[in-house]
């Protein structure tokens, strides 16, 4: 800590004021410093927004990457159908028509009271309850109500399999199986012989239960095998199916049809490129964006002389340009543009090899002249109607158009760029070539980037001159409170010899 003498004293000499203006000047270097570290921090966070945002639309990017996006399927049912099953296709699904034939729906094990159970009055003994699970006695004690019969039973339900309801409107229990199909049973018998079931109006006194299941029955594209299934959600041909009405002994078919869901494809295609365009919007704006070389960050001395809003406003000047002309992003862009203009060699039947065979293009398609494109430096705009024709058409070649692989080195990096898909390359360049770059200009782990460095270098710097600010503060006061005392002496040594005159 400095220690100071300030005031004038008798001297007349403000020492405050002179060492004031004398540390403004060594201040000076070290506030270029601190303005230096700001500038990189500045743009060392510039990099990580634009490293966040490269990322999310590889992520979308990467949709042009799968089969499976182009594979999207829907399934069509007649209008009296939609009440009897529910229909999906999966990815793998074959596109075409299908009929299925229900002969029977899966049904849970189910037994009640065939009258309502009126008076009841328990008597102690133990019942066991068996289902596909497996089974537990049940212990019922004198005097247990049927509600308390019932929860006992239900809390057995995870050995057992087997549910307990009792409808006090109804005035009726029911036992329930917890899983439908042949293998779910309902198995209930008294161990100690009472009349409890009996009083319960399940059975006759002395009389097991034993009721089973019932898997569905369906027979697919006109086939006589039939096919069973333990429940109504099922899968079939990659299609699945969940059966919703009871056929209630008279079979029914459906019939449908699995087709290329064009309107699935072409959305999630227009998505990917309008993420495309806002992205190369933003990039583009980053390396035309004006450098203000005046507008340096400001220092603590010169926010404490502005207001807020005039600290913002300035602040907004010295950030802008931060990456103008950036190297990465600048090669990046080229990178990408290339990657969708260039054909894709290698494809069956050659008849999609670009995007523009499709309708996809860098500038509307008019029919006039595409001389104005290069000013919107590499917009995609789609011809949702060419794109749709094409995917009714040959829907594996548009596949391929995007998806397609090239042949890797070891290190898994393309050999022939134009070998692969418009989406495959796409995705490598912003994985290898844009966001991998941009990482190492941000990354503290495993190496600390070059950037990271210069940071931290003036960070040590500006700690290490502020100390020796500190110093030569402290011997500025020193040096001139030494020549205070000093000239006060010469002073009050003058006025003694001047007495001895009088």
């Amino acid at each position: 800590m400095t220690t100071r003498i300030s005031g004038l004293g008798t001297t007349g000499l403000d020492i405050d004021s002179i060492v004031s203006q004398m540390m403004k000047v060594k201040q000076a270097p070290i506030d270029q410093m601190i303005q230096k570290r700001t500038s990189l921090t500045w743009q060392r966070d510039a990099y990580r927004d634009v490293n966040t945002d490269m990322s999310s639309f590889m992520n979308e990017a990467q949709k042009l990457t799968l089969q499976a996006t182009f594979m999207t399927q829907k399934t069509t049912l007649s209008t009296t159908d939609a009440g009897k099953v529910q229909v999906s296709p999966t990815a793998k699904a074959l596109t075409g028509n299908f009929s299925l034939k229900v002969d029977k729906i899966a049904k849970v094990a189910s037994v009640g009271s065939t009258a309502p159970v009126g008076t009841f009055t328990a008597t102690a003994g133990t019942i066991n309850v068996a289902g596909s699970l497996g089974n537990k006695d049940i212990t019922i004690n004198a005097g247990d109500s049927v509600s308390q019969i019932v929860a006992n039973i239900n809390g057995a339900t995870a050995s057992t399999g087997v549910k307990a309801v009792y409808d006090q409107l109804s005035d009726k229990v029911t036992f329930v199986s917890s899983q439908t199909g042949a293998a779910a049973k309902i198995n209930i018998k008294e161990t100690t012989p009472t009349s409890n079931l009996t009083n319960l109006k399940i059975a006759p006194a002395n009389q097991n239960i034993d009721i089973p299941g019932q898997d569905a029955e369906v027979y697919f594209n006109g086939s006589t095998d039939v096919i069973k299934a333990s429940s109504n959600s099922f899968t079939l041909n990659n299609i699945n199916f969940t059966l919703l009405a009871d056929p209630a002994g008279t079979p029914y078919t459906i019939n449908g049809s699995n087709n290329l869901d064009v309107d699935s494809v072409v959305s999630t295609i227009k998505g990917v490129f309008d993420k495309y365009n806002t992205l190369i919007d933003k990039m583009n704006s980053k390396i035309s964006e004006t450098k203000y070389r005046d507008y340096t960050p400001l220092t603590d001395d010169q926010k404490k002389e502005m207001k807020d809003a005039d600290i913002t406003l300035w602040e907004e000047k010295a950030k802008s340009g931060l990456l103008r002309n950036d190297s990465i992003l600048s090669s990046g862009l080229n990178a990408m543009r290339n990657d969708l203009s260039s054909n894709v060699s290698g494809i069956a039947g050659d008849q999609y090899n670009d995007l523009s065979d499709i309708g996809i293009t860098t500038y509307q398609s008019s029919g006039s002249s595409s001389y104005l494109a290069y000013l919107e430096k590499g917009k995609i705009y789609i011809d949702e109607d060419k794109l749709r024709t094409a995917l009714i058409n040959n829907p594996d070649q548009v596949a391929n158009l995007f998806t397609k692989d090239g042949a890797r080195d070891a290190s898994g990096n393309l050999t022939n760029v134009n070998d692969a898909g418009i989406g495959t390359r796409l995705y490598d360049t912003l994985k290898k070539d844009i966001i991998a770059q941009i990482t190492a200009k941000t990354q503290v782990v495993p190496t600390q980037s070059y950037l990271n460095q210069q940071i931290n270098d003036y960070s040590t710097r500006i700690q290490t001159e502020q100390d020796k600010l500190s110093d030569y503060e402290q011997s500025l006061y020193n040096k001139y409170t030494a020549l205070q005392t000093s000239l006060e002496n010469l002073s009050s040594q003058g006025s003694q010899l001047a007495s001895y005159f009088k």
